[in-house]
């Protein structure tokens, strides 16, 4: 994919994203791919090759303007992706990002958290292979995070993050994680930046980039059950 192509919003909502090469990296970064996950609606996805040593990656921004940006989901949201991470797992990817809102959590008015340069909203991967979503909710200074158990390699994921403006909950294929947050979220604290797939910032500057295949992606705003999501579950 050529940097400038513009992948559009389904729903017509003007939440167009539009790809962006990071640092040097070589146009085969991000390419088209026939690998879809079996329940998941495009039969296609991105294969993303970022990494560390040195930084490289692609990331998809929305527009400046794009509503998405500065929509703070108090009434609730769902996010939801399908992703597959490579098989052999090579190289460090440690705490890459697959999703995030930009902007630092500091300028938000949030202290709370490991730094006032992290995101206000971000989904990434531990060393570990943890799922990680950390988000900074507009009704407090806090940080409460879901943690998932270790990606499997070598094959599709489904996640879903949802927040009914109480609690967040994430599910991978369908099932509750264990390591969901106790407290209390409502919203996310965006400040008007891009929302972007492929990447999270630190300091309002991307490192490493996503390294697998991400598939369809959708953000709603408010709290979706199982059998309504993208990949629908009884």
């Amino acid at each position: 994919m050529p940097a400038g192509t513009v992948a559009r919003d389904l729903t017509g909502g003007g939440n167009d994203l539009t790809m962006e090469l990071l640092h040097a990296s070589a146009p085969e970064t991000l390419t088209w791919s026939a690998e879809h996950h079996e329940g998941q609606p495009a039969h296609a996805s991105l294969r993303f090759d970022g990494g560390k040593s040195p930084d490289r990656g692609a990331v998809l921004r929305s527009g400046p303007n794009a509503p998405v940006n500065s929509m703070t989901f108090t009434s609730g949201y769902t996010i939801e992706a399908f992703i597959k991470l490579p098989e052999p797992f090579e190289g460090d990817h440690a705490w890459m990002g697959i999703l995030s809102w930009e902007g630092r959590s500091g300028d938000a008015g949030k202290s709370s958290g490991w730094s006032p340069d992290e995101p206000t909203c971000s989904l990434n991967l531990s060393p570990e292979r943890f799922l990680q979503f950390v988000v900074y909710p507009t009704d407090r200074d806090a940080d409460p995070t879901s943690w998932s158990h270790a990606l499997p390699v070598g094959r599709w994921t489904h996640v879903a993050v949802v927040n009914d403006s109480r609690r967040t909950i994430m599910y991978v294929d369908g099932s509750k994680i264990a390591r969901n947050p106790s407290q209390r979220s409502k919203g996310i604290s965006t400040l008007g930046r891009p929302f972007a797939i492929g990447g999270t910032q630190f300091a309002l500057t991307y490192g490493q980039g996503f390294y697998g295949w991400i598939g369809d992606v959708r953000i709603v705003s408010r709290a979706l059950r199982p059998k309504e999501f993208l990949r629908p579950y009884a």
